[in-house]
């Protein structure tokens, strides 16, 4: 057996190993490679999607039964967005709702909010056409004491600012959140509190076990935000 076909059987029987453990197996049975060529083969593995890297050192084979994240799109979304599309055509933004943690929570509290993300020199005036245009309830970048007196519990649309190179996909000619910003999302900002603590690693480990998650984009936009320490623990405590 080639040392590559050994790199790629040797999970099958490990659900998590490191390039440690796989080199002692070649010496143990005398299998003739450096430890330098076998770290390289994992990192060519890792970018062609046959090993996923966990964390740091560590690999195991994808997990094949996980789905990608995505998120339903609702009639109130596609009329927020096309009210949006014509005053702002060159404004990034993305739209989402509070529907999106429900499947994911252990406990589920009253929520209907929605959330127009806008990169920062839009965002104010995103804001002010919302509010203008009779959509009731609009907040601009509400602040924790505004948020528990007039948001919480209630229906809402809150315009927050859309961080740059914060990970988005499309879904039905709309921008939304993938599930690598969701998860820093709610680590980072304050309305987002109703995660915190137990709900929030239930919160992790459920959106682990169920799809499918890039670690790289999930720590480089935790890293953008400034809470990557935080993040990485969550991460690897859900593993």
């Amino acid at each position: 057996m080639t040392v590559t076909k050994e790199i790629l059987q040797f999970p099958m029987s490990h659900k998590t190993f490191t390039l440690k453990t796989l080199t002692s197996v070649f010496e143990e049975r005398e299998i003739n490679v450096l430890p330098k060529t076998i770290s390289q083969q994992l990192g060519r593995f890792v970018k062609d999607g046959r090993l996923l890297r966990v964390k740091r050192g560590v690999y195991a084979l994808p997990e094949t039964t996980k789905h990608s994240f995505t998120v339903e799109i609702s009639e109130e979304l596609k009329q927020l967005n096309e009210s949006l599309k014509t005053p702002f055509p060159f404004a990034k933004y993305c739209i989402w709702s509070s529907d999106v943690f429900m499947p994911l929570m252990h406990h589920i509290p009253n929520l209907n909010y929605i959330y127009v993300d806008v990169e920062s020199d839009a965002s104010e005036s995103v804001f002010n056409f919302l509010k203008n245009n009779q959509i009731n309830r609009v907040f601009f970048r509400p602040d924790k004491e505004t948020f528990n007196r007039y948001i919480a519990g209630t229906k809402a649309i809150i315009v927050r600012q859309l961080i740059s190179e914060a990970p988005l996909q499309v879904i039905e000619s709309l921008y939304v959140p993938t599930l690598e910003k969701i998860l820093v999302d709610i680590v980072c900002s304050m309305e987002f509190e109703f995660l915190q603590g137990a709900e929030m690693s239930y919160f992790y480990k459920n959106a682990m076990e169920r799809y499918s998650i890039n670690r790289s984009k999930l720590i480089r936009y935790a890293s953008r935000r400034g809470r990557r320490q935080e993040v990485e623990q969550l991460y690897n405590e859900a593993l």
